[in-house]
């Protein structure tokens, strides 16, 4: 049996089911299966294949964060394209957040509320200096490391994408553009209660072919719903 976790608390068992979904026409427009104990990511070729076979090119990409730096996020950018999804929250109680601190991607540099400013790179932790974090005033409001270190900071390898991201959700129209990626959940929603939460054959092959069975119908679901002037609730 094949073991993942979507995140600390929820374990997800035998496979992971992936779609794409036009939110226009709200229809499935590809399938993958991964082992549950994969990354996400590994998804995206068979995603691709499925649709460069229906002469497919994605203008509007939405994913979430499993999803943001893979080979079709990649492509979508690369074409001039836009790619959307909710950035990385840190937490740090209620301390200083990384959000709090300062960061210059055309200089490399990373400046601390107090101002103290260090040079960075991508995929690198920065450490500020253990002298100047003790004798600061907001130390307390900081870290609670030992008085012989200074305040840390993670500097993700795709800093440049999240802090767009993080740009982007600010506004009204982008907060408003990821409430659309609402009608995927509600496509695997309604897959999940069509197929169960249990894997109905034994090898991947077989399941892919099951996923894809059940993505056919909500599909013809959707269409008669959209015919009868039905709401999305009422696709299942």
């Amino acid at each position: 049996m094949r073991h993942g976790h979507k995140s600390k608390s929820q374990r997800i068992d035998g496979y992971k089911r992936h779609i794409v979904t036009d939110l226009e026409s709200e229809l499935i427009l590809a399938c993958a299966l991964t082992p549950a104990n994969r990354p996400e990511a590994e998804a995206v070729p068979s995603l691709e294949k499925d649709l460069a076979a229906q002469g497919l090119k994605v203008d509007e990409l939405q994913v979430d964060q499993a999803y943001v730096n893979s080979s079709l996020a990649q492509t979508t950018r690369a074409s001039g394209g836009l790619v959307l999804c909710r950035p990385r929250v840190t937490n740090n109680g209620e301390l200083f957040r990384k959000q709090d601190f300062t960061l210059d991607l055309e200089q490399m540099t990373l400046s601390c509320p107090a101002g103290h400013q260090k040079p960075i790179q991508l995929g690198k932790t920065v450490a500020f200096d253990a002298q100047k974090c003790g004798d600061c005033l907001m130390r307390s409001r900081c870290t609670d490391a030992s008085r012989d270190r200074g305040r840390t900071v993670s500097i993700a390898a795709d800093e440049p994408v999240q802090q767009q991201l993080r740009e982007r959700i600010k506004t009204p129209q982008g907060r408003a553009a990821l409430r659309e990626r609402v009608a995927v959940e509600h496509d695997l929603s309604h897959i999940v209660y069509r197929q169960g939460d249990q894997a109905r054959y034994f090898t991947q092959r077989k399941n892919l072919a099951d996923l894809r069975r059940a993505g056919a119908i909500q599909n013809l679901e959707t269409i008669q719903r959209v015919n009868r002037g039905l709401p999305v609730e009422m696709a299942a």
